[in-house]
């Protein structure tokens, strides 16, 4: 049996084996460590389960990502996990789909269970391990999982890598380039394109180009300086003749201590200086970008007022 963090060489009773320990096995490890027919009592039970052609594990875990990516790496040794199971697997918060995207070379063909989703190409000299599982680079893995998904949902794919902070807008464009056959190229291209103008963050993108990128919100300036207390200030959007700053927060990139602590400074030296701040975190521009648009030509209005 192949050697597996924190996994003990094989004792006891099979079934219970495979429920303590959330892997996937091939038939022959399992036979070898135990013996045909405990393989197939185990089976008959309903405690363990042929996950995939000649390669098994605890029914209870024939869900979790990792012993899906492992069954799949056991079942074609030569394939890599793409598309969103992989950037699942180097970034846990992204999401955990119920298909699984396996690359494999041209040329293969193989029953698969309804998981499971081949991606037959190239499969470039290049792959990463996440969890112990084999994946193409994360890169590669951003560029199948926007072509599997709905095309409503393909931009937060790429947004979600990004944010996770597994790959750079300038990784996913090289790969793209090399790509052939990808649905809606251009637009991948031109959210990427946002990227090489200037924005920073993927919460900036959204805001700029998505939630407030009407007329009304023209006046605003990106990434503008202010200079405070002889200090210079970067704010991601500043209307200047309202001294109204808004401020883009994602837990990802203000969650330490010390990043809270300057963000507080910061807030408190532009009210000093009669800044008011306004703040929208990722959640309010992705669930609520309607109430995020209407509280701020409010905030506007009323500031510009008082201005006169």
């Amino acid at each position: 049996m192949r050697l597996l963090p924190g996994v003990p060489a094989p004792t006891g009773r099979l079934d219970e084996f495979l429920v303590a320990h959330a892997h996937a096995f091939t038939r022959a490890e399992l036979v070898r460590a135990w013996s045909r027919r405990r393989l197939e009592n185990g089976v008959m039970s309903g405690v363990v389960t042929r996950i995939l052609p000649g390669v098994y594990c605890a029914a209870t875990h024939r869900d979790d990502p990792v012993v899906r990516g492992e069954a799949l790496n056991l079942w074609q040794p030569g394939g890599a996990v793409t598309g969103a199971l992989a950037l699942h697997l180097h970034a846990v918060p992204l999401p955990n789909p119920p298909v699984a995207d396996y690359a494999v070379l041209s040329g293969q063909h193989h029953r698969v269970p309804a998981w499971v989703r081949l991606r037959q190409g190239a499969l470039g000299r290049v792959t990463m391990s996440a969890r112990g599982v084999t994946t193409v680079t994360t890169e590669r893995a951003v560029i199948d999982a926007w072509s599997t998904a709905p095309p409503s949902g393909r931009r937060e794919v790429l947004y979600q890598a990004l944010w996770s902070r597994i790959c750079t807008w300038q990784q996913v464009r090289r790969e793209l380039a090399r790509t052939p056959r990808v649905p809606a190229r251009h637009e991948l291209q031109r959210v990427l394109g946002w990227f090489e103008a200037g924005a920073t963050t993927p919460l900036e993108v959204r805001a700029r180009y998505e939630t407030f990128a009407d007329p009304r919100f023209a006046a605003f300036e990106w990434q503008a300086e202010l200079c405070l207390r002889g200090r210079r200030v970067q704010a991601d959007m500043l209307h200047r003749a309202a001294r109204l700053v808004v401020e883009l927060d994602g837990h990802r990139y203000h969650s330490s201590r010390a990043a809270q602590q300057r963000d507080r400074e910061r807030s408190t030296d532009l009210a000093a200086a009669g800044y008011l701040t306004v703040r929208f975190g990722w959640d309010d521009l992705v669930r609520r970008p309607d109430w995020c648009r209407d509280r701020l030509v409010q905030v506007l209005a009323a500031r510009l007022t008082r201005a006169l």
